[in-house]
């Protein structure tokens, strides 16, 4: 896993796998759980420590305008490393749940991300100037819009089979 040592003073940072998504992008660190969770390959509790991180960090972000609909946009969102520096050390987990299913994520720094469309006081939205294709997916992983909100109303019913 990269380092996350923050001596680069670059003004952006994001989490993000190393597979680009619908977007034209790599996706971002949620995003890349969130897919392995619509195909069933976490456990209940990797399921409900997603949750909560997810959960947190929708109590203490703003949730920028342009996932109202479903980011028709194609935005994509980075941290602030002025404000949000040591909120990574709440993403950890998720870098461990992604290791531990073998997909990538690596700490990317920026300090021109992209055209800016929203800003707040720990994130900024913007349009990438780049797009690529979407690139083959790790196995067993399945793209999928995200949803706004909590996710905790798409988890698998513990009596559904695997």
């Amino acid at each position: 896993m990269p380092d996350d040592t923050l001596s680069n003073e670059t003004p952006y940072l994001r989490l993000q796998a190393d597979y680009v998504g619908r977007l034209g992008v790599e996706v971002g660190i949620f995003v890349a759980v969130d897919h392995l969770r619509r195909k069933h390959l976490l456990t209940p509790e990797e399921e409900g420590r997603y949750f909560d991180i997810d959960d947190w960090f929708r109590e203490h972000l703003p949730e920028p305008p342009f996932y109202a609909d479903g980011n028709t946009i194609g935005a994509i969102t980075w941290f602030k490393h002025a404000t949000t520096g040591a909120m990574l050390s709440r993403l950890r987990p998720l870098r461990d749940l992604l290791s531990a299913h073998d997909v990538r994520c690596d700490l990317v720094r920026a300090s021109d991300p992209g055209t800016l469309v929203y800003e707040d006081d720990y994130q900024v939205g913007v349009i990438p100037r780049i797009r690529k294709r979407p690139s083959p997916l790790p196995p067993g992983v399945t793209l999928g819009p995200t949803t706004s909100g909590s996710k905790r109303h798409l988890a698998r019913r513990r009596s559904e089979p695997g």
